[in-house]
């Protein structure tokens, strides 16, 4: 008997300031990431895998590797070039042959409509998303996209692992970009700028659902987290409680609002302790309340812990940003239970199947993992392959965790997208850092061919996808 559905997606996900380039073409404006410096022998976005002028080739691979769905973001600065002026004819049709050449392959097509990335002009005029004219500017590009691509594509999220704008918005944006350090030197002004940031994307994320529910087309409105499960350090009752309050603050705050469309009262407490306030405006609560996620989507990669002795503070911005440190193993606290990859990212298969128990059991919705990987510096060797054995045996515990999630705990799961299904550059813009079963053919400071090549890991995952996950071996 099948543990996994029929029409299960297997997929890979993507954004598109890591894969496109292309940055000065087809009438794209600048984006925010196009001036945002980068480390010191790291790459810059302006190549990226030149996904934009190779699309045809890499959706071609996919269908080789047995892909059936594959989720991408849409640069805004392509399609309104200013963030919320005219339409840029060139760049919708780019997006629109991409979905047509997916369909055409067997793929189906899944829109993460932002994945951070802003139009430059935008956070020049407004600061990014503290500022209420966001909305109004995000409803015309959300309004260009479904008129546009409704009737072809039927999975859509708003925003890429909303709930890390608890951590993103607090920094003034324009500082930030121009390479400027910015010291905090008003505590409550920086996070009621994240209160506000928080509140505008939960705004916008309600609003494309409502405009999807109106297009009169068959599509599935989800919204989307990272999720890291978190583990008490000891049986203290105090660690117990602190990784408790920690996934509260960093995730459940988020998906409160994604899927039963108002903010907890834990969230309201805690913003009241520190006198802070939602910035509401006549009708918000009513947006949110009635345009509700009808499917949960989460990025998988890591686990944290929590000590005792953490401290008592449950300031919800303080506390995003320290369980990303943990989660992305830039914290001092380890799990001693638990291998690393070079990042520091534990390689934890059980936290999985802890992510997807603990979220259906609490919200009762369709789940689907819209990121999972490994990343790990790779060179391609004489035989124009990689022999990635390290990647097929992640993937073969993840998928086996993941299938006793659905058999034994009854998860009502969809899909299976990992990150990164061909390599592109890190959210840090390091090409070194590679997930994908396809190999391309360049290096943070050297472009060279950027020809892309299979694999060991290609064919294994191919078969686990013709099996429906059945055949791992």
């Amino acid at each position: 008997m099948a543990i996994l559905p029929k029409n299960f997606l297997w997929g890979g996900s993507v954004s598109n300031m890591q894969t496109e380039g292309a940055y000065d073409e087809g009438g794209r404006g600048l984006s925010d990431y196009d001036v945002r410096p980068v480390k010191t022998g790291h790459s810059d976005w302006k190549v990226a895998i030149d996904f934009y002028h190779r699309y045809k080739e890499d959706i071609k691979l996919f269908s080789e590797l047995g892909l059936n769905s594959y989720r991408f973001s849409i640069c805004w600065s392509r399609v309104i070039p200013d963030g919320e002026g005219d339409v840029n004819e060139e760049g919708l049709q780019f997006y629109e042959d991409v979905i047509d050449e997916m369909i055409a392959n067997g793929i189906e097509p899944f829109i993460c409509v932002n994945h951070f990335e802003l139009p430059l002009a935008l956070v020049e005029k407004y600061g990014g998303w503290q500022h209420r004219g966001m909305v109004e500017a995000w409803k015309k590009f959300t309004k260009v996209l479904v008129d546009r691509f409704a009737h072809k594509v039927k999975y859509w999220v708003p925003f890429n692992e909303q709930n890390v704008f608890q951590a993103l918005g607090s920094p003034i944006v324009i500082k930030a970009l121009s390479g400027e350090k910015y010291e905090v030197d008003d505590i409550h002004a920086s996070d009621q700028i994240a209160t506000a940031v928080v509140h505008n994307t939960h705004l916008a994320s309600a609003w494309l659902r409502k405009y999807l529910n109106e297009c009169g087309h068959d599509v599935h409105k989800g919204g989307m987290v990272t999720y890291p499960p978190t583990y008490p350090l000891d049986c203290h009752p105090e660690a117990i409680y602190r990784a408790k309050k920690l996934e509260e603050v960093f995730s459940h705050f988020t998906i409160e609002v994604m899927v039963r469309g108002a903010y907890s009262s834990e969230y309201v407490s805690n913003l009241k302790k520190y006198g802070l306030t939602i910035p509401w405006q006549p009708g918000d609560k009513e947006l949110l309340k009635e345009n509700t996620a009808d499917f949960l989507a989460f990025s998988y990669y890591a686990t944290a812990v929590a000590s005792k002795d953490m401290g008592e503070d449950t300031n919800p911005f303080a506390m995003t940003k320290s369980l990303l440190g943990m989660a992305v193993g830039s914290s001092d606290m380890a799990n001693p239970y638990l291998k690393a990859t070079e990042w520091g990212w534990t390689i934890d298969p059980m936290g999985l199947r802890t992510a997807l128990t603990t979220l259906y059991r609490r919200y009762q919705i369709p789940i689907i993992i819209l990121e999972c990987g490994i990343g790990v510096e790779e060179e391609i060797d004489e035989n124009l392959t990689v022999e990635d054995d390290y990647r097929i045996s992640y993937f073969q515990e993840h998928i086996a965790s993941m299938k006793k999630a659905v058999e034994e705990d009854g998860v009502d799961l969809r899909g299976f997208l990992t990150w990164g299904p061909i390599d592109i550059l890190s959210s840090q813009a390091e090409m070194r850092k590679r997930y994908g079963f396809i190999f391309v053919n360049r290096t943070d400071d050297d472009l060279r061919d950027l020809n892309r090549y299979k694999k060991k890991s290609f064919p294994w995952f191919r078969k686990v996808i013709d099996s429906n996950g059945e055949d791992l071996d």
